[in-house]
C-alpha cells in the first residue's frame, strides 16, 4: 500500500487479513511493508491509529511507514499549497510523539 488515507482503511484491513492468513500458512506475509497517510487527521489520531496497525503488523515483521506532519502542494486531492514552508517539515516534537 502507498499513502493509504483514512477513508481507505477498510481496504487496508483486507490487505492485513490476507497478510495474516498467508503468514499463518507460510511463515511470512504477502507484503513486506505498508504505508499509511493519515496526515489529514489530527496528529494524535494519526499516531493512535498507526500504533494500532503497528501492533498488528509487528508480529509478522511488516514495516509500517506513516506520514507525520503534512505534505506540501497537492497530493491525493489534498491541497496544502498555501501552507507556510516551516509547516511542511516534521519537527523533532512530531517524531518524539510517535
Amino acid at each position: 500500500s502507498d499513502h493509504c488515507a483514512k477513508k481507505l482503511l477498510p481496504w487496508f484491513d483486507g490487505m492485513l487479513e490476507a497478510d495474516t492468513e498467508y503468514f499463518k500458512q507460510h511463515g511470512e506475509p504477502l507484503f513486506s511493508s505498508h504505508m499509511l497517510d493519515l496526515s489529514e487527521e489530527p496528529h494524535e489520531e494519526n499516531v493512535a491509529i498507526c500504533a494500532e496497525y503497528f501492533k498488528k503488523m509487528a508480529p509478522m515483521k511488516i514495516i509500517l511507514e506513516m506520514e507525520i506532519g503534512i505534505t506540501g502542494g497537492v497530493e491525493d486531492g489534498v491541497d496544502n499549497s498555501g501552507v507556510a514552508k516551516d509547516k511542511l517539515y516534521s519537527t523533532p516534537e512530531d517524531v518524539f510523539a510517535v
